[in-house]
């Protein structure tokens, strides 16, 4: 038995995910595109189905269960047909030894006797995202969707990684059907659907029909992208993906880097960088010559921060050229060269010289020929802004060298080194202030009556008491005696004592304990990007 619309609705105002002046427009929109009102709200204010049923539940008092909360253990299932719990959508399990009946609407009391009279113990109601609920029960009954095509079900799957701002979304396949799991603020969330066999093969068909890949080859990885708008979205909902599949012992798995989530018009600022970070890379960026390189572990936002980066410039009064694989956001007054097979990161960067470039955007530096050209163009007077694979500001110079650059022309050009990685946001919807204790005392050097802020998990942030993620960065510049120490073939540990001693190094954990300490994120998110 599902819960009223209403019910929800009213719910989502409670705790803040619904705004009720907007919400009569947002009906109208929803019958006017015959869409689903609900569908349509969490669309237009960003939140998934879920967060309604965990609001539900904060205000009714009752525990909300996700499947991240339970195991589902089949005995208990046994008693019961599956047309009937397929019907009315409960489910019987155990949590530390409790029963429990997950159900969809928390007035269900006959949900809650039929699990009783069937068990023949006491149980408590638990409220759960009927998705969850019905997923789990088609899986375990084998019972598969009839009425549901692969583009449907694609175009769910979009939606709902639109509305929960994730970055990648993972195909995986398994013996008897498919998992489809999404990265969202850095961690992995399950899609709460159950998919048999027989729409695994239709869903990665359609996938890879979108991406232009061969769907008949199927033992070799493939790599393609496209750009997609789901059915009755507005006309400006259009996403861009990034597609690579390769075979696995159960099928092929795809994963999908979701372009731009988020991240298009921001500037560096509101990256959250601190202003004795902000100020020099402002100042870097506008300089006439020389590299400015940033670094980390795929998934920091490298990319974001160098197009924020491009964004400090006046494409009116610069002449701005950037070579990428993919082109994740398009930038008015850019030219913006996609790599090919016939197009390399090297011969785009040979050709942009004969166009009279200021400034060059380089997507990667991944092998000696690309950094040498992109050394030799700042050597003759452009700046040309890039990424690398590297742990530390520091150790970009070692890698540099690794690759086959010369120190002396390492030296000559590199104007200042950004490492960053990505933190998730206490939620501002439930943060709240605690003492410090004795352990994170110690770690952070602070007096005893600090405080920190955590959140204690609400529907806007389904419970995980974050919302968001902000960066933490790591900046290395230099000066003529470091510019020597390169020449001198000095070691990354000497580079960085001496960078500290001249004031030249902000490590990673200096700003990720700014950011600790102002309340944004929490010590246990900063101590596990070490």
């Amino acid at each position: 038995m599902a819960v009223q619309e209403d019910q929800l609705i009213n719910a989502g105002i409670q705790v803040g995910l619904i705004h009720p002046q907007a919400l009569p427009q947002m009906k109208q929109t929803a019958r006017r595109r015959g869409q689903d009102v609900l569908e349509m709200i969490g669309q237009a204010e960003g939140f998934s189905l879920s967060a309604l049923y965990l609001a539900l539940a904060k205000i009714k008092r009752i525990p909300y269960m996700s499947a991240h909360d339970v195991e589902v253990n089949v005995k208990l299932l046994q008693g019961f047909n599956a047309e009937q719990l397929l019907r009315r959508l409960f489910l019987p399990v155990e949590v530390d030894q409790e029963l429990y009946v997950l159900v969809t609407d928390p007035e269900d009391r006959s949900a809650l006797e039929s699990v009783q009279r069937v068990l023949g113990k006491r149980a408590q109601v638990a409220l759960s995202d009927p998705a969850f609920i019905e997923s789990t029960l088609r899986r375990y009954f084998n019972k598969p969707e009839d009425d549901v095509s692969a583009v449907l079900l694609f175009d769910d799957i979009i939606k709902e990684a639109k509305v929960c701002k994730a970055t990648d979304l993972h195909f995986e396949p398994y013996e008897e059907g498919m998992h489809v799991r999404l990265r969202v603020d850095g961690q992995m969330l399950n899609y709460e659907r159950y998919i048999n066999k027989d729409m695994t093969l239709s869903l990665l068909s359609r996938v890879k029909v979108l991406a232009g890949l061969d769907i008949a080859e199927q033992n070799m990885a493939q790599d393609g992208g496209f750009s997609h708008r789901t059915q009755n979205g507005p006309s400006d909902d259009e996403i861009e993906m990034r597609v690579a599949s390769i075979p696995t012992r159960w099928g092929e798995r795809i994963t999908l880097r979701i372009l731009g989530q988020g991240t298009a018009d921001l500037s560096l600022a509101q990256l959250g960088m601190a202003p004795e970070i902000l100020n020099p890379m402002r100042e870097a960026v506008r300089k006439p010559h020389g590299i400015v390189l940033v670094t980390g572990p795929t998934g920091s936002g490298k990319s974001t921060t160098l197009y924020a980066a491009l964004r400090e410039l006046d494409a009116k009064d610069v002449n701005i050229l950037t070579v990428e694989d993919p082109i994740e956001q398009v930038i008015e007054g850019i030219s913006q060269v996609q790599v090919s097979e016939k197009v390399s990161f090297a011969k785009a960067l040979r050709s942009f010289l004969r166009h009279d470039p200021d400034v060059m955007l380089v997507g990667e530096i991944r092998d000696f020929e690309t950094a040498e050209t992109a050394i030799r163009a700042a050597m003759t007077g452009h700046m040309v802004l890039s990424t690398l694979h590297t742990n530390s500001a520091v150790a970009t110079i070692s890698r540099l060298v690794d690759i086959g650059c010369a120190p002396f022309l390492i030296a000559s050009t590199l104007e200042g080194v950004l490492a960053q990685r990505l933190l998730r946001r206490v939620c501002s919807a439930c943060k709240t202030q605690r003492p410090v204790s004795a352990e994170e005392q110690k770690l952070l050097n602070v007096p005893d009556n600090t405080m920190l802020t955590e959140g204690q998990g609400c529907a806007i942030c389904l419970g995980s008491g974050f919302k968001g993620r902000v960066g933490i960065y790591e900046t290395l510049w230099f000066n003529k005696k470091l510019s020597q120490m390169i020449r001198d073939r000095a070691d990354d540990d000497s580079i960085a004592q001496q960078a500290q001693q001249d004031g030249l190094l902000q490590t990673l954990w200096q700003d990720a304990r700014k950011k600790v300490l102002a309340g944004t994120t929490t010590l246990q998110e900063a101590m596990f990007v070490y």
